[in-house]
This record gives C-alpha cells, structure tokens and sequence, in this order.
C-alpha cells in the first residue's frame, strides 16, 4: 500500500499582509488563513501560530501531521540559522530567532527562506522554471529581488546574499537607490522606477507603472518611451547576469506578467542586444507562473525542500 503524499505547512510573512498555509508536495494549496501582519514582531510572531493552527483545523489535521514548515519572508536573513535582520518592509524584526520560536511551538523540520529565494524555488520545481537547470527568477515590483537556482540547487551565496542583481550598479551616475547607491537597476527598471519616470514625463503625482503600461498599450509615445527605456536597462542587467552565470531560462515576474509581451518583447530584445550570441542561444525570457498565488507557492517551496532532503 503506497504511504499517503506528506502535508506542508507554510507561512507567508509580508510588511501589511501574512498568510498560514497547508499544502502538499505538489504546491497545491489546501488550506489558508491570511491576516494584516501586527506591527510588532512577538505580536506578528503569535499571529502567524495561531494562524497556522487555524488553517490546519480547517483542513482536519494538526501541524504535527505535517513533514515541514517553509516561511518565505523578506531579508536580509540567515537561512542556516533561522534569525531574520530587520527586513525593510517589516520593522523592528531586528536578530528575531523565527526558526528556534517555530520549531519550539510546532516540532516540525523549519527553514526560513528569503522571498525570492522562496519564489525562484516554487517557479522551478512547479511553474515557468520546470525542466530547466539553470534559472534566474526575477521580481519587477517595488523592487528587482532575484533567486537563482544553478545546477538545479537553490544558490543563496555565502551571507543569503545571492542574486542581489537588483543591486548591481549599470549607470553609475543614475538615479540614487533607496540601497544608498546610485545607477542600481532597481533605481532605473523597477516597477518603482517606471512609476517614476512616468510621474516626471507626465507631470502628474497620481502616475503609477500600471498606468504607464496601460497608457502604453493604448498607444501612447510618452508611454512607449518610458517602457523602452526601463527594458533597455533591463536588458544590460540581464545580459550581464546571462555572461557571469550562463543561464538558461530568466523567469519574469510583478510587472511583467501584468503588461506582458509590452513588456517581455522589449526585455527579450535588448538582452539578446547586449549578449554575445553564443551566451544568448537558447536562453529563454519568460513571465513567471503564479502570480498571486506566488508567496504562498514559495512558503511551500521552502518547506518540500527540507522534506525531500531528509533535513
């Protein structure tokens, strides 16, 4: 008689909004109970084990049915040891020991994994990453976070601090980045950075990246500038990234899957424009496959892949 496919637990920790998740092997999501984040982190940390007790009553079963507990959350943080370092988006979470305060309430295999690192993880073994090797996964929101999964393993670097593409300086006298450099390419092709642009070249405080993509997709030059612009950097940064890693799939996400081809055409062109042709050959440029459904995707993830390591 086969053994029944394990249960996942998983927690999605943002700045405004948290998640507690039952899952299984597959990614798929079976239970959830979400909440705003409490601003303080003994208050967030209790909201998150009272939610993941709820949402296990809701699926029938207690978290120690689980074979283990992925948390996808914002760094910098320590992935060995569990301790988080005051995320930008989640003040005051200063050297919090969230891996030792889980496993103490919940006995269960824990890992805490960065965001992104979460995400390049659930596009790879489930969503646009499947069948690749050697993949980057990018968000174009607020900010560019990237994983990188390289020889099929999850690359975090020595510090967690792996794929800080969004970080690598493309112009250096560019705008400043709220990193404290100047010319990053999250200051000059993020969806942070298009609002911008789109503020300035309209003249309008209210202008975001959504309406500058829907602007564009009317038609409207200003628009189609600003979007060609912000993919011409796009395009440097992943060149450079395709040159130092030799990848073969980049998995797009935020921004991105909203506009779509507006978007992804431009970004294909000029990457190929800045590569060599033997680097840029079969590499493919493509949106990722979640979502929003993308960090509760990540927060199981994180947790198959301690289970199918025997961690």
């Amino acid at each position: 008689m086969s053994r029944p496919a394990p249960l996942l637990l998983g927690l999605d920790i943002g700045g405004t909004k948290s998640a507690a998740l039952v899952g299984d092997a597959e990614g798929n999501v079976l239970a959830r109970v979400g909440g705003p984040t409490p601003a303080d982190w003994r208050e967030a940390v209790e909201f998150l084990k009272s939610s993941l007790r709820r949402a296990c009553a809701d699926h029938g079963c207690a978290p120690s049915d689980a074979a283990a507990l992925g948390v996808s959350c914002g760094g910098p943080l320590d992935s060995a040891t569990g301790v988080v370092y005051a995320p930008p988006n989640l003040p005051g979470w200063d050297a919090v020991p969230l891996k030792a305060l889980l496993e103490e309430e919940f006995h269960l295999p824990t890992v805490v994994e960065n965001d992104a690192n979460a995400t390049a993880l659930a596009e790879h073994r489930w969503g646009a990453g499947v069948g690749s090797r050697d993949m980057a996964f990018l968000t174009m929101g607020t900010g560019i976070g990237a994983g990188l999964i390289l020889d099929g393993a999850l690359y975090r670097g020595r510090r967690d601090l792996a794929g800080e593409v969004g970080h690598a300086t493309v112009w250096p006298d560019g705008p400043p980045c709220p990193c404290g450099k100047r010319g990053c390419l999250e200051a000059l092709a993020s969806g942070t950075a298009i609002g911008r642009m789109g503020r300035e070249r309209y003249g309008d405080d209210t202008v975001t990246a959504q309406i500058v993509c829907v602007r564009a997709r009317g038609g409207d030059p200003d628009a189609l500038e600003i979007l060609a612009e912000a993919s011409r950097w796009m395009g440097l940064g992943l060149a450079n990234l395709l040159h130092a890693l030799n990848l073969e799939r980049i998995v797009l996400g935020t921004l991105a899957v909203h506009a779509g081809d507006l978007l992804l055409d431009l970004i294909r062109r000029e990457t190929e424009r800045n590569c060599w042709p033997r680097v840029w050959e079969g590499v493919s440029i493509v949106p990722a496959a979640f979502g929003d459904a993308a960090q509760d995707k990540a927060a199981l993830a994180a947790a198959r892949e301690i289970f199918s390591s025997g961690a």
